[in-house]
């Protein structure tokens, strides 16, 4: 699928998806290269973690992929500077991988369980705008 309608097709399907994805609605070259650069931040951090437990990384690497089209779709459009677009992404991805080491490492229970529940949340509106 080229490039135009993958980002078509992703703006088409949050029409529906609230919170952070609702801006793409309105197709601001702004609000989508900084939701492009956080979910490929967020993705970034799920295939390393698991790279790192030697676990099947395929379905993510393919997000993360299609993540890094869509950004790079948009992110010359887009009036945010680069170094902050970087920043997004770098942010995104330490928060992430910080929820996921603690949703696998740590020692409570309860901090595991919370951790991988808000890793989830976190990833939620990214997994929603595309089709997998």
């Amino acid at each position: 699928m080229g490039i135009l309608k993958t980002l078509s097709l992703a703006m088409a399907l949050s029409m529906g998806i609230p919170h952070h994805s609702a801006a793409l609605t309105e197709g601001r070259p702004d609000d989508c290269a900084q939701i492009f650069a956080t979910c490929l931040g967020r993705y970034s951090a799920e295939v390393t973690h698991l790279w790192l437990l030697s676990e099947d990384a395929t379905a993510a690497e393919s997000r993360r992929a299609l993540y890094q089209m869509l950004f790079d779709a948009a992110a010359p459009r887009s009036d945010v500077s680069p170094p902050v677009l970087l920043d997004m992404r770098i942010r995104a991805k330490m928060a992430q991988a910080h929820l996921l080491r603690i949703a696998s490492f740590h020692t409570d229970p309860a901090n595991r369980t919370r951790a991988a529940a808000a890793a989830r949340r976190a990833m939620r509106p990214c997994a929603l705008l595309i089709l997998t």
